[in-house]
């Protein structure tokens, strides 16, 4: 445990709203501003970012700030306990009851318990690989960004697609190809569950003309019984985000995985109930053979942090060379001081990986 530390402090929550630079536009809607909830136990900071429309635990606003405030009210007795705080093993018992009802109160959770306990992620200083993430636009506008991003040392792009002119978003991604070949360039696209299934499996194999690396979520989670034919079908590797977060890391979930001939996962702690649910799912794909890669969830740089760090020792133990999907906390405008920063398509920590 953190020794030094006053255990009668209070668990305390604070709404903050970020604001985007520019609009943050997906398939599924478009982003102007973010909520995010910061977590404080004296001067120890975490995050719970919920999104609607996308997180499993989020039905309103109101819902989910009266489940924190019962988190809080839970954390705070048992912190406070007589004689003592619980064990480590209490908080993980408590810890997997929020995991599975509200996972992204359980992430904030999990972030402020490992600083307590002194739990290091890795105190490692190697940069992390990640994918530049070109987000959906005018196609002009996303041929820019795609070669401002490759000419700032990124060899991994993801492209939001689905939602505009497909020939137009198809003729960008050849444009790039023709300039960059898959030898120096790495290529994903992400439909966050846009294609019309009466069309996927042509538009999938005019990708994998383009030799693009996958597709993240080309289909809709309601869908998810068409996952074993559309894979079988096609030669362009399909990777499942949204899908992952409506099941839990158990044996149910790993023979529908078995059973879909999907060949990545993408997994967000912020939204999937933080670093041990997602170890969870690390293992389950591995024991299927099946790749995976790390992505935050418009976190501000709290959140970030924690994420990053864990993720890079998640990368160099399992030995996993993919690009990971982190963000850079450049979306915002008024974010929280940042603890990493990008250098030729690389997260760098500000000194070593420490929460």
């Amino acid at each position: 445990m953190n020794h030094g530390l006053d255990f009668n402090i209070t668990l305390e929550s604070q709404k903050a709203v970020l604001q985007f630079r520019l609009p943050a536009q997906t398939s599924r809607y478009t982003l102007i501003h973010r909520n995010i909830w910061i977590l404080s136990w004296g001067s120890l900071r975490s995050e719970c970012a919920p999104l609607p429309g996308l997180s499993p635990d989020w039905h309103s606003e109101k819902d989910w700030e009266q489940a924190l405030a019962l988190a809080l009210r839970e954390f705070n007795t048992q912190m406070k306990g007589d004689p003592t705080p619980w064990s480590r093993e209490s908080w993980e018992t408590w810890l997997d009851e929020w995991r599975s009802k509200y996972p992204s109160i359980a992430f904030g959770l999990e972030n402020i318990l490992h600083q307590i306990y002194n739990i290091p992620n890795t105190g490692s200083t190697n940069p992390l690989r990640i994918n530049g993430l070109v987000w959906m636009n005018d196609v002009e506008t996303m041929r820019k960004e795609a070669l401002d991003k490759i000419a700032q040392g990124f060899d991994c792009l993801k492209f939001k697609i689905g939602a505009l002119d497909w020939t137009a978003e198809l003729d960008m991604i050849a444009e790039i190809r023709s300039l960059y070949p898959a030898s120096v360039l790495e290529i994903r696209v992400d439909a966050n569950g846009a294609l019309d299934p009466e069309r996927a499996h042509a538009q999938m194999c005019e990708l994998h003309g383009l030799q693009v690396h996958s597709i993240e979520q080309p289909l809709a989670p309601r869908l998810d019984p068409l996952l074993p034919n559309l894979a079988q079908a096609s030669s362009l590797p399909i990777a499942l985000d949204e899908s992952i977060l409506l099941r839990q890391p158990d044996e149910a979930s790993s023979l529908w995985l078995a059973k879909t001939g999907v060949r990545y996962l993408v997994l967000k702690p912020g939204l999937l109930g933080g670093f041990k649910v997602t170890e969870a799912w690390i293992q389950i794909a591995e024991d299927l053979g099946m790749g995976w890669w790390i992505t935050s969830a418009l976190e501000s740089n709290i959140g970030l942090s924690a994420i990053a760090s864990w993720t890079t020792h998640q990368v160099q133990s399992r030995g996993n060379c993919l690009a990971q999907g982190l963000g850079t906390g450049a979306l915002y405008t008024d974010n929280f001081p940042a603890t990493t920063f990008i250098r030729d398509g690389q997260l760098h920590p500000v000194g070593n990986w420490h929460l």
